[in-house]
């Protein structure tokens, strides 16, 4: 009997360090907001919780992010698309749940269209 209360407390105790590593995920860009008529476009990807004690680490291109934004832009008549500073401006908010600070999180980074082309007739 002994056994098996060792086996089981050994079996959670993995279950528990192996439930805590979260490894880093890859995410897209995809267009959460923005304006025609003020020509931006805001870009966001949102982490939902995992199981775990330490918060999801996430990964993104930045270059998917450019051409999906370029993309929006073009479709409204704009020429390109460019981030809002010179950087990449990527505002983070943290959403607390359970144990963790930043349970669940969204990033946003906002784009400003720039030189509209007019569209023929």
């Amino acid at each position: 009997m002994k056994v098996i209360a060792e086996w089981c407390f050994l079996a959670i105790v993995f279950t528990a360090i192996t439930g805590c590593a979260t490894p880093t995920e890859h995410a897209r860009w995809v267009g959460v907001g923005g304006s025609k008529a003020d020509g931006t476009v805001v870009l966001g990807i949102d982490v939902e919780p995992k199981m775990g004690v330490r918060e999801t680490e996430i990964a993104w291109d930045i270059e998917q992010a450019n051409a999906e934004a370029d993309r929006r832009c073009r479709n409204w008549g704009y020429s390109r698309a460019e981030v809002f500073h010179n950087d990449f401006p990527v505002l983070k908010v943290c959403h607390p749940q359970g144990i963790s600070p930043c349970w669940s999180k969204t990033y946003r980074v906002t784009y400003q269209c720039i030189d509209a082309t007019p569209r023929s007739k």
